[in-house]
This record gives structure tokens, sequence and C-alpha cells, in this order.
């Protein structure tokens, strides 16, 4: 573990070539909006442009401060040519003394005073009129989690 209980280490090798990766630091949500654009708060630049060349195998390690204004992190990963299936999503929350562990054929990482959340079966269900692109969404579906309370329970 990270020494600062207050600082979250993400360690991302990056096995297969993709398109970029980014993370965002989550203060509040909008399902009116699709994909990243639904996440209000902070965009962590060093992951953008520290994958955005899509090169391989790329290691890239970040250590970001736990802020309590935030309520959730998320690092998505595009796939090369934008293949929806292989994308990376990993959504967490701080938790000191904890560690997140993901490893698939794409990317293995690390995330250290971190625990995962596990929102792939939540399925949304929100009053309005959404598209089925938005349905399928996995931001947006984690967006819904989120406004939904489901952290929480």
């Amino acid at each position: 573990m990270h020494e600062n209980t207050n600082i979250m280490r993400i360690s991302l090798d990056i096995k297969k070539p993709s398109e970029f990766f980014w993370l965002r630091k989550i203060r509040a949500v909008n399902i009116q909006q699709c994909c990243a654009k639904c996440f209000i708060g902070q965009s962590d630049v060093r992951m953008f442009h520290g994958t955005k060349h899509g090169q391989t195998p790329r290691f890239i390690e970040l250590d970001i401060e736990a802020l309590k204004k935030y309520v959730a992190y998320y690092l998505c990963g595009l796939s090369r040519h934008y293949n929806y299936a292989k994308n990376t999503h990993l959504a967490f929350i701080h938790a000191p003394f904890e560690a997140v562990f993901a490893d698939s054929d794409q990317i293995e990482a690390r995330i250290t005073n971190a625990r995962r959340i596990d929102f792939e079966g939540y399925t949304p269900d929100p009053p309005g009129e959404y598209t089925e692109y938005q349905r399928a969404c996995r931001n947006w579906i984690f967006a819904n989690f989120l406004q939904d309370g489901m952290l929480w329970k």
C-alpha cells in the first residue's frame, strides 16, 4: 500500500493497443448527457496524455489525492478502433488500506487505497426518453448508479 492513505496510486499496464484512457474525479452526474459528459467533476489529463498515442506495451503510474468533494472515480480505456466490447471500465472510491486489481487481455491495473465499485449488473430505468445508445453506455449506467444512491446501499 501507499504509505499516505489519502493518496491513491494507479498503476496501469496497457497490454494491447488502445486509442487512449481517461480518468474522471466525479463530484456529481448529469444523466441527460452520455459517455464522459455525464460525469461532473475534474478530468485528470495526465492519464489521457500518458496514454493517447496507443503504443504498447505502456505503463503509467499516477498518484491521486482523495478529496471529499469527489464521490467516486472512473477510469475508462477506449480500445483500438473503439471496439466497445474491449473497452476498460473501472469505477472506484477512496478506501484506505484496500486495493483494486483488474486483469484482462487489454490491461492490468492496481489502485491502492481504493475499492472497486461493481455496477456491471445494474440496469437503470430513469423516467424520460433515453436512446438505446445511452442505455448501453457503461458511463451512463454508472452515472445512474450514483444518482440512484446505489453506492451507499
